[in-house]
């Protein structure tokens, strides 16, 4: 019972955050970009939770469970991208005052091409969602008498109701509060599974060798999650929205940095968790279930309570933000402009409340038929950050980039990549089944890129 009323209790929390905003929401702008005025703190705060997804939490540690510490390269991959976007990419960003990725990407390469990438990286928000949604349901079903469905349906229902209530605002202070409880929930997890198998020694007493390698993954997959990394975090209107919506640039850099310090201690913790569950629930045929067993078998239930909203926390701040950016996407790159045009500030916000409710529900609709956790990031990623990230910094950091180019580029390079993934990627004999597809996508976009920069010059 105390479980369920912790959880109850925050979820009430945070719907009421919601509430308090809504009433504060005056535009479209406060309603997607905070006015433009999120300070350092809540910036930080906020990327750092949307960054902590549940797939990094659970699909984290169960690789560490399945395959030992080669496993933290999982959340470890993101840190080098976080410190060089922070110091090169985001801070340039909010100084052009744009409103969406898509939106600066067709300044440089038009209209058609802003629209192909709205829509391109929408399937990839609403993707993510459901990840961030199957994950919560394994968690609720493993702990309550819930199914997966009613699970995935409490959770959404209360991430959508708070972010079509109060927009990036109370995107942004929820997540604040959820990196609190998620912080404190996954260090006392830790703390306590490590005394419970017998600390670091009794790790290295009970796994194998094998467990403590980090070289078990090669070399080709943890580049790619580096690259997945920098793709996503580089263009994805989620992760960039916090960018956008700071008060200055250095409020934009500072919340990539803080990010990236917190991920030493975050993917540290998810690895701890995932071995300490492989030393006291071994066997377990879905690896991502490591870490709600872990929760439901081995802590105590005032503890419980915590870590299991702690893990909720990562789930609806991750999903929240990006159903926010995906709501954005489509309002203001696709809707306002083709349909809306004119349309006063209510009606605005109007049309961003419904359309927020939409993308809500075709993300619960997805998570209840595709089982992947890590395949379903990458796939999604494939679809539009690997596709986008090659036009995206070529025009940032080459005013002689071809514009004509880019629509083309990302196109080529969205269907390259998916291709590989379904078709080539370690199917066929050959280089062409080594090259990991979130490689193959940007590859595909310079082959287009370069040549017709040189041929622009020839001419």
């Amino acid at each position: 019972m105390l479980d369920i009323a912790f959880f109850v209790a925050y979820i009430g929390l945070v719907l009421g955050i919601g509430r308090y905003w809504s009433k504060r929401i005056r535009s479209a702008e406060d309603f997607h970009l905070c006015g433009r005025d999120l300070g350092k703190l809540p910036a930080s705060l906020s990327l750092a939770a949307t960054e902590f997804s549940g797939s990094g939490l659970i699909g984290g540690a169960g690789l560490v469970y399945a395959i030992g510490l080669s496993g933290i390269f999982w959340n470890y991959a993101a840190i080098p991208a976080y410190i060089l976007l922070g110091i090169l990419v985001a801070p340039r960003l909010r100084r052009l005052r744009i409103t969406t990725i898509p939106e600066y990407i067709g300044t440089r390469f038009g209209v058609n091409t802003q629209r192909l990438t709205a829509v391109l990286e929408i399937v990839e928000s609403v993707a993510f969602v459901a990840v961030q949604i199957l994950v919560s349901a394994f968690l609720l079903s493993a702990l309550f008498p819930v199914t997966v469905t009613q699970a995935s349906l409490i959770v959404t229902a209360a991430f959508a109701i708070y972010t079509m209530m109060g927009g990036l605002w109370a995107v942004v202070w929820t997540d604040a509060l959820q990196y609190v409880v998620l912080m404190a929930g996954i260090i006392i997890a830790v703390i306590l599974a490590l005394k419970a198998v017998g600390g670091v020694d009794g790790l290295h007493t009970s796994l194998p060798g094998e467990y403590f390698s980090f070289t078990q993954l090669g070399l080709w997959t943890p580049l790619a999650w580096g690259a997945l990394a920098l793709y996503s975090y580089g263009v994805d209107q989620a992760y960039m929205q916090r960018a956008l919506a700071a008060k200055d640039p250095e409020t934009a850099r500072f919340a990539y940095l803080f990010t990236a310090g917190n991920y030493v201690v975050f993917g540290a913790c998810v690895a701890l968790l995932g071995l300490a569950a492989a030393v006291l629930i071994p066997g377990l045929e879905n690896e991502n279930q490591a870490v709600p067993e872990l929760v439901a078998q081995v802590l105590p239930e005032g503890v419980r309570a915590l870590v299991i909203t702690a893990i909720i926390a990562a789930t609806m701040s991750t999903s929240s933000s990006f159903l926010a950016a995906a709501s954005s996407l489509a309002v203001q790159d696709l809707y306002e402009p083709m349909f809306g045009q004119g349309a006063g500030e209510d009606r605005q916000i109007f049309h961003s409340r419904v359309i927020t409710a939409a993308l809500a529900t075709t993300s619960l609709g997805i998570s209840l038929v595709f089982p992947g956790v890590v395949s379903l990031v990458i796939f999604a990623t494939l679809v539009a950050p690997a596709a986008i990230f090659i036009p995206f910094i070529l025009s940032i950091f080459w005013d002689k980039t071809p514009a004509h180019a880019g629509f083309w580029a990302i196109l080529v390079s969205a269907i390259a990549g998916c291709t590989s993934q379904l078709i080539w990627y370690e199917q066929i004999e050959g280089w062409l089944g080594v090259i990991h597809p979130l490689f193959v996508a940007p590859l595909a976009a310079l082959a287009v890129m370069l040549p017709a920069a040189f041929f622009s010059r020839s001419e």
